[in-house]
């Protein structure tokens, strides 16, 4: 509509001035199909104002960033992927039959062995153990098992691992992208989540996989996310309707079929509720990532794996030979006298420390297809079986720990990342008490680099390794979401004496550049739920209003008490 009047910035200004002319269309039913000629084309300019709002770096500016961009469309490779993918597939392509059929097999063979997993009650729970030691004998002590139980449990994952396939077919997977999980409420999180990454210049596409059709929403779907250089591809296209009938997903299933369901190749899976504050791009194209394929990063506790586990997965450990302290390897490995005096997990064959956190896995799916299929029956069979033999109610149980274990078992390279997590959260004043609300995770470039420069010293010491230098790269606000429905519903913005107060009081301060983290949040919440009022099904149990007055509260009570940054 504008092409060829002025200059960039000429025609964003024009393109903003159309879009407030035309906002009186679309606040009652934002993306409504219309036959209109009229409508469609505010609809379009609002697709391209909302693309270009995206991609605009609002981190300590907003409009003033979103006129001065000088991009005039979706970055080419996002543009080629929503070319391919055509917004949520919502029906049957050539590739789709090709994936049905594949996981359709692979899924039923996994499953069919749902009679012979029992289920697992835990005599006590990990989390109440009061020290970080962790003796064999102590992982014996929460878990019954007898050896003819185990032996036949072995003989089935065994038969699973050998049967796994050991290549995706052919087309199946390409290119590099984000991947996400939405539906609900995780729509509106990896909204927030994909504002961000664009403002940092992430050019990626992104995929939203949508568990159910249930989920779906025309609107989001098909109108907002291909503005913002992503898609939604419905679970059911990718798996087949029958399987989806046959077999009850749930919960953290998900992440492992989110996984399998994505068209990259190369894929950054992050959860919904993950924020990164800076541009991922670069991480596949450096280390670890090239030499490795597939990184991890730490959770904050000790592995508390069953020992069982490793009798069923046909893993050995030596009891006689230690290999690691905490997480890091002995220049040699040392003679074990009385395994009993050593942790488990730092004994040879045994899984290294620390246990993973999931929130963030970047994968090349091409080189970890035992993996990626080994953690995929691990949590099918997860919630009863699995998990309780891999963390035995340890604090996080659930997925996380899944992907690493099956590249262990299955000989497929990884790398996790070292670094100290950042804790970020705020301090009550009526108590005394932090609440941690985020976890900061760190630049895996950084961190491989470090760890590369001390184990390849002469003399290794890894008490150089600084663990909270690497720059902190994604936060994960998992604990409360930015969920402002569900804030204002708890009352989660007021402390013990009943008065407002910041959440993410100094994560500004260990971001790669300094801005206020909270404050920009809330000002994305307004613009987009307010101001423009987007669609999404899952405000409907709230008036507009309501929500925006919470918002603008917060957002008010943010801007009177800003943030100090440290020097």
């Amino acid at each position: 509509m504008f092409k060829g009047i002025g200059s960039p910035r000429h025609r964003r200004l024009l393109m903003l001035l159309s879009f407030v002319v035309s906002l009186g269309y679309l606040t009652s039913a934002i993306f409504q199909r219309s036959s209109s000629a009229k409508f469609d084309k505010v609809a379009e300019n609002f697709q391209q104002f909302l693309g270009e709002y995206f991609y605009s770096d609002d981190n300590n500016v907003i409009v003033e960033q979103l006129v001065k961009a000088d991009s005039d469309s979706l970055p080419e490779a996002v543009a080629e992927h929503l070319k391919k993918t055509g917004g949520a597939l919502m029906t049957t392509s050539k590739k789709q039959a090709q994936s049905q059929e594949f996981y359709s097999n692979l899924i039923r063979s996994l499953y069919s062995k749902k009679s012979e997993i029992p289920k697992l009650e835990l005599e006590k729970r990990a989390s109440d153990h009061k020290s970080s030691f962790w003796s064999k004998k102590e992982l014996l002590s929460y878990l019954a098992m007898d050896h003819e139980e185990v032996a036949r449990l072995q003989s089935i994952h065994k038969s699973v691992s050998e049967s796994l396939p050991t290549k995706f077919p052919k087309g199946l997977y390409k290119g590099t992208g984000i991947v996400m999980i939405g539906g609900g409420r995780f729509s509106w999180l990896s909204l927030l989540s994909i504002k961000s990454m664009r403002s940092f210049g992430c050019k990626l596409p992104v995929e939203l996989i949508i568990p159910t059709s249930e989920e779906y929403e025309y609107d989001f779907c098909e109108e907002i996310l291909p503005a913002l250089g992503g898609s939604c591809v419905l679970l059911q296209n990718v798996l087949g309707t029958e399987i989806m009938k046959d077999i009850p997903f749930k919960g953290y299933q998900y992440k492992s079929l989110a996984l399998l369901a994505s068209s990259f190749d190369n894929t950054l899976f992050l959860d919904s509720d993950n924020v990164l504050v800076s541009n991922p791009d670069k991480m596949f194209n450096s280390e670890p990532f090239l030499s490795k394929g597939f990184v991890s990063w730490p959770d904050y506790w000790e592995r508390t794996t069953s020992p069982y586990l490793y009798e069923i997965m046909g893993i050995q450990v030596n009891e006689t030979v230690r290999v690691n302290t905490r997480e890091w390897p002995l220049p040699k490995p040392e003679v074990v006298t009385d395994p009993e005096a050593v942790p488990f997990h730092e004994l040879q064959g045994a899984f290294p420390e620390l246990s993973t956190e999931s929130g963030q896995i970047l994968i090349r799916k091409s080189d970890h297809v035992k993996t990626l299929c080994l953690a995929l029956f691990y949590n099918l069979f997860g919630p009863e079986f699995f998990y309780p033999l891999i963390s035995q109610g340890a604090d996080g149980e659930g997925d996380k720990d899944t992907f690493v274990i099956a590249a262990i078992n299955q000989d497929e390279s990884y790398y996790q990342v070292h670094s100290n997590i950042k804790t970020f959260g705020w301090v009550d004043t009526g108590t005394g008490n932090f609440n941690g609300v985020a976890m900061g995770q760190r630049d895996p470039t950084e961190d491989y680099e470090m760890f590369e420069a001390i184990a390849n010293a002469q003399n290794p010491n890894w008490e150089e390794f600084d663990k909270d230098r690497a720059k902190v790269f994604t936060v994960h606000a998992n604990y409360p979401k930015l969920d402002p429905f569900l804030l204002h519903k708890e009352e989660k913005l007021k402390n013990s004496n009943g008065q407002d107060f910041r959440m993410y009081s100094d994560v500004g301060n260990f971001l790669p550049y300094k801005f206020d983290f909270e404050l920009v949040q809330y000002k994305r919440m307004k613009f987009m739920l307010c101001d423009l009022n987007l669609s999404l099904k899952y405000f409907n149990e709230i008036t507009r209003a309501e929500l925006c007055q919470f918002i603008e509260s917060h957002l008010e009570y943010l801007l009177a008490h800003p943030v100090e940054f440290s020097p």
